[in-house]
């Protein structure tokens, strides 16, 4: 009938638009978009003959990477593990062109690494990225994200692949090799080849960097894939570091040295980080033993630069830490037994 037209019109233009707006931004992001080369020589294999000293180096894997502006310059961002081994490093932009690239710097312990041209390059789009920028950018579960990069070598003209996605859990921790604190869980698909590439709000805002999946096995004989469950580090995390990174000193990540578990009461409600371990390397070990948290004592809150955070578990004191490099003024607040203490210094360098 006429209202049922009116309403099936209707819906068909908000979608139209919703298409149209969706279209805009990637036209807009995948400018901003490379794919990463990661060369390295041939070794030589066992009983085998000897590699030549000149052998080039041959193309072994691949990534995605992102643009980003900062005090006026142009930089790359991608993982560590993308670029991990590499004797030469290549990026392809958008327009298709093969450009050298170098690693400036990377934070090893939450796979964040830092490139640069080795040349000039005049003609790239790349992100603004302030030292305080947001890690959240107002997101939640169901916000809808979009994901630019290489997956399974198909970028490989700089054309970077397009995924859509939902945005499904915020605060993520995945411990391993490389830890992602606060890490944004989502949906858009992202594969092999995908790492170290951008994630996008629908307003074209960089909020995070793609990492780690979780992999299945589609079929007998196939590669790995991804099972809909993607992890990006944030923005902020990323802004945090950016001044270590592109500074002259190598840059590190800030560490507490303390080891916890989460403490929880009768109702299994979690109540603080209790200590279980203080290393050696603490930046606590410097003050006197009744002073300095110890085993068995329970933090509950901790003031980072400035800022205050209530600790409810261990994760919640990971992360807090994951966002501030060596030298940032600490004070945690502990209980030990009934009795309130609380202790000052600065974060050291992690290992």
């Amino acid at each position: 009938d006429e209202a049922a037209t009116k309403a099936y019109l209707k819906a068909l233009k908000q979608a139209r638009n919703i298409e149209a707006g969706l279209m805009k931004s990637v036209a807009d992001v995948r400018r901003s978009s490379v794919s990463v080369l990661n060369k390295q020589r041939p070794r030589q294999r066992r009983g085998g003959p000897p590699v030549p000293a000149d052998a080039p180096p041959r193309l072994v894997g691949v990534g995605s990477g992102v643009i980003v502006r900062y005090k006026g310059k142009p930089w790359m961002i991608t993982n560590v593990h993308v670029v991990r081994g590499a004797h030469e490093l290549e990026v392809v932009t958008f327009d298709g062109e093969v450009h050298a690239v170098e690693v400036v710097d990377q934070i090893e312990r939450y796979d964040i690494a830092l490139l640069k041209f080795s040349d000039k390059v005049r003609d790239y789009r790349g992100v603004n990225i302030k030292p305080n920028e947001s890690s959240s950018r107002n997101l939640s579960p169901g916000t809808w994200v979009i994901a630019t990069g290489n997956p399974f070598f198909l970028a490989l003209d700089g054309k970077s692949v397009t995924t859509l996605g939902v945005v499904s859990g915020l605060d993520r921790f995945l411990g391993g090799q490389y830890q992602y604190v606060g890490a944004i869980q989502h949906d858009a698909e992202v594969n092999p080849g995908n790492s170290g590439g951008p994630l996008w709000n629908l307003d074209g805002e960089l909020i995070g960097i793609n990492g780690m999946i979780v992999m299945g096995q589609r079929m007998p004989g196939a590669g790995p894939s991804n099972t809909g469950a993607s992890f990006s580090l944030t923005v902020g995390q990323i802004a945090r570091f950016l001044k270590l990174l592109t500074g002259k000193k190598d840059a590190q990540a800030g560490d507490l040295g303390i080891d916890c578990e989460t403490m929880t009461d009768k109702r299994g409600r979690a109540k603080g980080a209790r200590v279980t371990r203080v290393h050696r390397r603490s930046p606590v070990m410097a003050d006197r033993p009744g002073k300095r948290p110890q085993e068995g004592d329970v933090i509950t809150r901790v003031i980072l630069d400035g800022d205050s955070t209530r600790i409810f578990g261990k994760d919640d004191l990971i992360q807090e830490v994951s966002l501030y490099p060596p030298g940032t003024r600490v004070q945690i607040f502990f209980k030990r037994a009934s009795r309130s203490m609380n202790w000052k210094g600065t974060l050291v360098a992690g290992r």
